[in-house]
């Protein structure tokens, strides 16, 4: 449906900045990354290993969300439907109909982080998480939780349309991903330094590839540690990169020119500009004089 959406906007001549090989890229690569952490060895390895659940969990939450988003899947994809049924979804996000109303309401930049945060920490509570190891439908809702909680969170950051809480300030977005880190390290941290397993359900499987169940468990913590901050940092250096790129397009600096004398004088040292400038003028004079005595 993308990329039916993606060709048929790219045909268009209106818009054709939106169509971009780099969205489509971004979009594929997020859509493939989703599948390898939900459809690949990752997730049978996932039930023996729990450092191998973490590993699918950044991919799912950290990785495929927002790559998805700079793939711009609402305005593309929507070009992907029939034209009746694009129709209708238009007229459901009209700036004056009541679902969009409602959605920006649910939706907005606080609740999104509030319910990303919730969901990442509930989960890895001891009871829920051996809860959804053990039946699949609660695994399931767990990953399903975890990818929505983490589509509503990388929404306002990549600021991705439906546009429907206007223009969210950079510093607002910066400020959801700091407040990111510290809930990723504590949670990290305590799982890495425990002293014994927290995940009991991890005593009950067979272990592969040596491991105790306390030492998986570490290194699952330091994972989350190192590499789920390490992901945040990323895209608060990313979006600093973007906002300065901006700002150098709407108030483009002018180039200082360091060809004269008085651009390369040191501070306090002006006064010998003006010398220098009556030793010339003098200096020419001078010349001037003595040319016009030997044509006399």
């Amino acid at each position: 449906m993308y990329v039916v959406g993606w060709q048929r906007v790219r045909n268009r001549s209106q818009q054709p900045k939106l169509a971009t090989k780099r969205r489509l890229a971004a979009y594929m690569s997020g859509l493939a990354i989703l599948a390898i952490s939900l459809l690949s060895p990752v997730d049978l390895l996932g039930s023996q290993l729990f450092f191998m659940h973490m590993v699918q969990h950044m991919l799912m939450m950290m990785v495929a969300a927002p790559l998805m988003w700079l793939g711009e899947p609402f305005p593309i994809g929507l070009w992907g439907f029939p034209t009746k049924l694009r129709q209708r979804i238009g007229k459901a996000f009209a700036r004056e109909a009541n679902f969009r109303r409602l959605l920006a309401a649910a939706t907005r930049p606080g609740i999104a982080w509030l319910a990303f945060i919730c969901v990442f920490a509930g989960w890895h509570d001891p009871n829920a998480y051996n809860l959804a190891q053990g039946r699949g439908w609660v695994h399931n809702l767990e990953h399903i939780t975890f990818f929505i909680g983490s589509l509503l969170f990388w929404w306002h950051i990549v600021g991705a349309g439906p546009h429907l809480h206007g223009r969210i300030s950079v510093w607002a977005r910066l400020a959801m991903l700091i407040g990111m880190i510290p809930v990723n390290m504590i949670a990290g941290i305590v799982i890495a330094t425990a002293s014994e397993v927290i995940y009991t359900y991890y005593n009950t499987v067979p272990h592969i590839w040596g491991f105790t169940a306390l030492e998986d468990q570490a290194i699952g913590g330091v994972i989350m540690w190192i590499s789920g901050s390490e992901m945040v940092v990323w895209a608060v250096l990313f979006l600093l990169a973007g906002f300065s790129r901006d700002e150098d397009r709407r108030h483009p600096r002018r180039a200082v020119q360091w060809d004269s004398e008085e651009k390369m004088v040191a501070p306090g040292l002006e006064h010998r500009i003006v010398q220098n400038k009556w030793r010339k003028l003098a200096a020419s004079k001078a010349e001037s004089s003595e040319i016009l005595k030997k044509m006399v």
